[in-house]
């Protein structure tokens, strides 16, 4: 996901329930909530400022003292992983000012909470372009504004980024919830190869996309050691899932969404698409970084 080439919102999604129960995405609404509660007067503009102040500072693989919540044991359909956990899959919006300076919002990708008290998961790829950890404040790109919104269209302001790996394309950031309380995923254990997970993530605007599938491969890069371990899935995803969780049928974090591959008959022209490999973290790595 880059940031200067950030896909505008359709919409979002306020969720209205039908006869049978199932759960409607109405994109256009939830935008408009979350532009008007930027417009209001109680909106505090200058808390963007926040999370730029400590970003240059070099953190890399920092342990960080967060309490998470124990793993589920308990074995969930897909439709009720879907239905327990969408409200803990947050968006890493931009916020901006347009020509008659109102507060437009912008879709970037997906994040989720896994502390009751504002830690989140994202990407590393999502902040590095903007300078993260280049240890001289001057080198810090301050003309990006950004916030987590729910799926309620609340938007939280980020007080910084915490920690980060750049190799294993993870951060943590640390959010001012405001008093609000939120449900935190849990970390679960990393998954076998074969186990079934699902994706939760915000494709390309496609918000609350959940996709299925199994865990097809898990590798380690030569003598790098965890920090280079990989999971690969058959679940779809796709840019704007950036940051997006990949949870096991118990409903814990199995890992998180990082990058494709794709790979084509004659690779070197990109002709005859074969195959997408979806590439992912592992809940190892997150937790190599986070000190109980």
């Amino acid at each position: 996901m880059k940031l200067n080439k950030l896909v505008l919102f359709i919409g979002m999604a306020f969720f209205s329930s039908a006869a049978t129960g199932q759960e409607y995405i109405n994109s256009v609404n939830l935008v408009k909530q979350m532009e008007s509660r930027a417009n209001a007067a109680s909106f505090d503009a200058t808390k963007l400022e926040n999370m730029f102040k400590n970003f240059h500072l070099v953190q890399e693989k920092k342990k960080v003292k967060i309490k998470v919540l124990p793993p589920s044991n308990k074995a969930l359909s897909a439709e009720e992983v879907f239905e327990q956990r969408y409200p803990s899959v947050f968006m890493f919006v931009q916020i901006y000012k347009d020509k008659e300076g109102k507060w437009k919002i912008n879709g970037a990708g997906t994040a989720f909470p896994i502390s009751e008290d504002g830690y989140f998961i994202i990407n590393n790829h999502m902040v590095d372009e903007l300078g993260l950890g280049v240890g001289d404040p001057a080198k810090v790109d301050k003309q990006v504004k950004l916030m987590m919104a729910n799926h309620a269209g609340e938007l939280f302001h980020i007080d910084s980024v915490v920690t980060f790996a750049k190799e294993a394309d993870i951060a943590i950031l640390k959010v001012d919830l405001n008093g609000q309380k939120i449900k935190p995923f849990a970390l679960g254990n990393d998954s076998k190869t074969g186990a079934e997970v699902h994706v939760l993530s915000h494709p390309r605007s496609l918000h609350y996309y959940f996709s299925s599938g199994k865990v097809a491969r898990l590798t380690e890069f030569g003598d790098r050691g965890i920090f280079s371990r990989k999971m690969e899935i058959t679940a779809d995803f796709a840019a704007g899932s950036s940051g997006g969780p990949i949870i096991d049928n118990k409903g814990n974090i199995a890992g998180l969404v990082s990058l494709t591959k794709s790979f084509y008959y004659d690779q070197a022209n990109q002709k005859n698409l074969q195959m997408v490999i979806k590439e992912t973290i592992p809940v190892s790595v997150i937790k190599a970084l986070i000190s109980e």
